[in-house]
């Protein structure tokens, strides 16, 4: 379906950042709000639907799709070098790719919080 779409999604990066993730020679498609409502399939495949009815929270975030794991390690070393610890890092999966990017976001800082509180 979409395995041959390598690419990297970045949403709440600033200029200078995407700048840097695209001299990697990777695909980095840049996230705007307007795209909240898209699922994370209709992003990776281009398409682009304008609507204004969700509020995304202020976080940085980079999915990486069809990435092996070697290519997984080296673009996430890169990122982080990029945009340091913060912000949420995920793989696009079977089931998230079928999501709203504004669903995968809430789930991805409710999973950020529980890990956060269940640390030992």
């Amino acid at each position: 379906m979409l395995d041959n779409n390598k690419m990297m999604l970045a949403y709440g990066l600033d200029n200078e950042q995407l700048e840097a993730l695209r001299m990697s020679n990777l695909e980095v498609k840049e996230v705007t709000t307007e795209m909240a409502s898209m699922k994370i399939g209709q992003i990776i495949e281009g398409l682009k639907f304008e609507i204004h009815d969700k509020k995304v929270p202020e976080e940085k975030i980079v999915l990486f799709n069809s990435f092996s794991d070697e290519e997984l390690d080296k673009a996430i070393k890169l990122v982080r070098a990029i945009i340091g610890r913060e912000g949420i890092l995920a793989v696009v999966t079977p089931t998230s790719i079928n999501w709203t990017f504004h669903y995968l976001v809430e789930h991805l800082m409710e999973e950020r919080e529980w890990f956060k509180n269940n640390r030992k």
